[in-house]
């Protein structure tokens, strides 16, 4: 089930917002193992402590905040990305309107291996865009997570190089971290500028093409 409008550029800035006092949050994407939502925490507000059955993953796309797992504090700021692993308490307070993408595991499951990146292991949160740089005439790939139902990637593309038309096993959220890329839909284009978002939808085909410059983004492929 997906709540936005699929094959168009998106501002989650503009989507969601929470006034004094609030904390206000938004599923946009559900399948039966994992999903993905957006949350907007007014100045000094917080989520209070909790404990999941599966690991969640935060991208940091306004503001600031302070994470606590158990008893440690991690700082995440605007385009930073942070991992809580499962069975742990944690809590989240903003600093000031801090804003994030959730991507959560609704149930954990030690048989699913996940291939992180080591930076991922530190628990501590990294600049998402800064995982990846440029190479002259070339598509650079990292996996954040790989596992079955879900797959996070940061991807850069040079300018001119594209990935052909192909189809996903799920629905994929992709968010530009620097640049602009240009999107395919069932052979529709649309350009995704840096900081929004683009919901790209299973079984139907797509390609990507750095058509204007070099251009990042982050991939979330949650599967059915």
């Amino acid at each position: 089930m997906v709540k936005i409008e699929m094959a168009r550029p998106i501002n989650f800035n503009e989507l969601i917002t929470s006034k004094e006092a609030e904390v206000v949050s938004m599923r946009i994407l559900n399948q039966p193992n994992s999903y993905i939502s957006l949350f907007s925490l007014a100045k000094d507000e917080e989520i209070t402590a909790e404990a999941m059955l599966g690991n969640r993953y935060y991208y940091c796309f306004n503001g600031n905040g302070e994470i606590f797992i158990e008893s440690n504090k991690k700082i995440i700021s605007s385009g930073d990305f942070l991992e809580i692993t499962a069975n742990h308490n944690y809590s989240i307070e903003a600093r000031d309107n801090l804003k994030l993408i959730e991507i959560g595991e609704k149930m954990g499951d030690k048989n699913m291996e996940n291939k992180t990146l080591k930076m991922l292991e530190s628990a501590n949160a990294f600049n998402l865009a800064e995982v990846v740089e440029y190479q002259e005439g070339k598509i650079v790939s990292k996996n954040l997570v790989a596992k079955p139902n879900l797959v996070m990637t940061i991807m850069s593309f040079w300018k001119g190089e594209s990935l052909d038309p192909h189809k996903a096993p799920g629905d994929a959220l992709v968010t530009v971290l620097d640049g602009e890329g240009k999107y395919y839909v069932d052979g529709k284009p649309f350009i995704v500028k840096k900081g929004e978002s683009a919901v790209l939808p299973a079984n139907i085909p797509h390609a990507v093409e750095a058509e204007t410059g070099n251009f990042k983004m982050l991939l979330i492929l949650v599967k059915e």
